[in-house]
C-alpha cells in the first residue's frame, strides 16, 4: 500500500491488481436478469434518442432508474451513467449522432482478451497483427512476473500461450504498460486508436474488460461494458495514470481498453476504487471514492520503440469525436453541478466541490445520498490536512455520511467511510457498529473483497 497525503490531489489510488479477486453482482452485456436487461435497454434508449434528434439544437441524453437502490457500490456519478439511480440528462451543444453503448460493445468484444495466469486475472486489447502473430496491449501489473506463464483467451473462447511479453515499466516511475504476443491462425480484428489528448474533462468513455466477479475467475469470466465520464486529466500521476474517470469497474478489468464514444481506444484501465487520506491521528485511511484511472494511449505511442513496434503497425484515427464533452462552464441543473463537483473533488478542490454539491442539493434531486456521500469525502480530505481539533466550516464528514445513510439506508460505502471518521474521533464503538453494517451490506451485494476488508477492520478493533 502506498503512502498518502492529506489532500485528494495528492492522494494515491490503490492499484487494483488482477489477482485481487473481489466479487460483485454484475451488470452484464450478455444480460441474464431483468435488472440487467433494463440497464442495457436504458443505455440503448439513451443514444438512440440522440441519433433520432439531429435536427434539435440541443440533444438530451437520459438514463433511467433500473437497479436496486441498496446496491451501494453504484452510489456515485457512475450510478447515473450506468442507469442505477436517478435520471441523468446531459445537454450537448451540437446535434450529433454517436455510437450507442451496444455498438461500442460490439466493437470492443472481438478486440478485448483475457490474460490469465497463476498471478491472477487481467484483460488486454489486440492492437496489431503481423501474419499469424497478434500483439496485445495491457498493463504491466497483469504480467509483471517474468517466471509466470501467461495465457491469452480470446472472445471466441480460444486459448493461446503468450509467446513474448515486453514489459515497458522498467522503473517504478514508468507507465504501467506491457505488450503481449500470441500466435493464432484465427482472424481477429485490430483496435482503432485515437488521440487520448482529446479525452478531456466531461468526455464520454466506456471501459471494457473481463471482471473477476460473481464467483467467476480465469476463463470463466464474462465481458462487461461500463460507461463513464472523464473527471480530470492531471499532468503527472504515478505509473502514468493521467486519464481519470468515474465508472463502475472491478478487479480483472485491469489492462482492459477504455474507448471513446466512437469505439476507439484512448487508454488502458488499471486503477480504481480507493483514495487515501491521512487522518489527524496520522493513520492512512482508505476512503471509498469511485474514481478510476487509465494510462492514456498516447503514453504508449511514445513508447513504441521500447515495445519493438512501428506506428505503421497500428490502426490510428485521430479525427475528433462526434459528440463533445459535457460542459461545466455554466451549470444550470443538479446533474451539471454534480458532475462539476466530482471533477473538482477529483482534482483536489474540495471546498469548490462541496459548493457544487450543495448547489445540486438545492434542486432536490433523487440522488441526494450520493451528493451527501461525496460531501463527506470532501470533508474527509479537508480535515486530513488540518491540525487536530482545528474547526472547519459547515458540516463534518460524519454528519454528511449520516445524511447519506438517512437518505439511503443500504449505502454500504457510507457506513464504511463513516466508520473511519468515527475512528478518527476515537469513537471505537460506533466505528465497530458501522463496519459491521458495512460488512453485512457488502455480503448481501456480493462484494466479497469489500466484505473481507470490513471484516479485517473489525478484527483489528475487537
Amino acid at each position: 500500500m502506498r503512502s498518502a497525503h492529506p489532500t485528494l490531489r495528492q492522494c494515491r489510488v490503490r492499484r487494483r491488481r488482477a489477482g485481487n479477486r473481489g466479487t460483485k453482482k454484475r451488470v452484464k452485456l450478455s444480460v441474464k436478469n431483468k435488472a440487467d436487461r433494463l440497464f442495457v435497454k436504458s443505455l440503448i434508449k439513451l443514444t438512440a434518442k440522440t441519433a433520432l434528434s439531429p435536427q434539435t439544437p440541443a440533444t438530451q441524453l437520459q438514463i433511467t432508474n433500473t437497479m436496486n437502490r441498496n446496491f451501494s457500490r453504484y452510489d456515485t456519478l457512475t450510478t447515473l451513467l450506468a442507469g442505477t439511480t436517478a435520471a441523468l440528462t446531459i445537454v450537448i451543444s451540437q446535434p450529433a449522432i454517436a455510437k450507442t453503448p451496444q455498438e461500442v460493445a460490439s466493437i470492443a468484444g472481438p478486440l478485448t482478451v483475457q490474460i490469465n495466469s497463476s498471478l491472477g486475472d487481467g484483460s488486454g486489447v489486440i492492437i496489431a497483427k503481423n501474419g499469424k502473430t497478434y500483439t496485445v496491449l495491457t498493463v504491466n501489473h497483469v504480467v509483471e512476473k517474468a517466471d509466470v506463464k501467461y495465457n491469452v483467451r480470446t472472445s471466441i473462447g480460444k486459448n493461446y500461450q503468450a509467446t513474448a511479453v515486453t514489459r515497458l515499466q522498467v522503473a517504478a516511475t514508468d507507465a504501467d504498460l506491457a505488450v503481449v504476443k500470441f500466435e493464432s491462425p484465427e482472424e481477429y480484428p485490430v483496435a482503432t486508436i485515437a488521440d487520448s489528448d482529446q479525452a478531456v474533462i466531461g468526455t464520454q468513455i466506456f471501459v471494457y474488460g473481463y471482471p473477476a466477479t460473481g464467483g467467476l475467475f480465469g476463463a470463466e469470466r464474462e465481458p462487461e461494458l461500463s460507461p463513464g465520464l472523464v473527471t480530470s486529466r492531471p499532468r503527472n500521476r504515478p505509473e502514468g495514470y493521467t486519464l481519470r474517470y468515474q465508472a463502475v469497474t472491478w478487479s480483472g478489468m485491469s489492462g482492459g481498453p477504455v474507448f471513446d464514444s466512437e469505439g476507439r481506444v484512448v487508454g488502458l484501465h488499471g486503477q480504481g476504487e480507493f483514495g487515501f487520506a491521512q487522518t489527524s491521528s496520522g493513520e492512512v485511511a482508505p476512503i471509498k471514492t469511485g474514481f478510476n484511472a487509465a494510462v492514456p494511449i498516447n503514453t504508449f505511442i511514445a513508447k513504441l520503440v521500447a515495445a519493438g513496434m512501428n506506428k505503421s503497425e497500428l490502426k490510428v484515427d485521430n479525427t475528433p469525436a462526434t459528440i463533445g464533452p459535457v460542459s461545466t462552464a455554466n451549470p444550470q441543473d443538479a446533474q451539471a453541478y454534480y458532475f462539476r463537483g466530482l471533477s473538482r473533488l477529483d482534482q483536489g478542490d474540495a471546498w469548490e466541490a462541496i459548493a457544487d454539491f450543495n448547489r445540486a442539493l438545492a434542486f432536490k434531486p433523487k440522488y441526494t445520498p450520493e451528493l451527501y456521500f461525496n460531501i463527506g469525502n470532501a470533508r474527509t480530505f479537508i480535515t486530513a490536512g488540518l491540525p487536530p481539533l482545528e474547526p472547519t466550516r459547515g458540516s463534518t464528514a460524519i454528519q454528511a455520511y449520516t445524511q447519506a445513510i438517512e437518505a439511503n439506508p443500504g449505502f454500504a460505502d457510507a457506513y464504511y467511510n463513516r466508520a473511519l471518521a468515527y475512528l478518527d474521533n476515537k469513537d471505537q464503538p460506533k466505528a465497530i457498529a458501522d463496519f459491521q453494517k458495512a460488512a453485512e451490506l457488502y455480503k448481501q451485494g456480493g462484494r466479497t473483497s469489500a466484505y473481507q476488508d470490513a471484516l479485517n477492520r473489525l478484527k483489528q478493533l475487537q
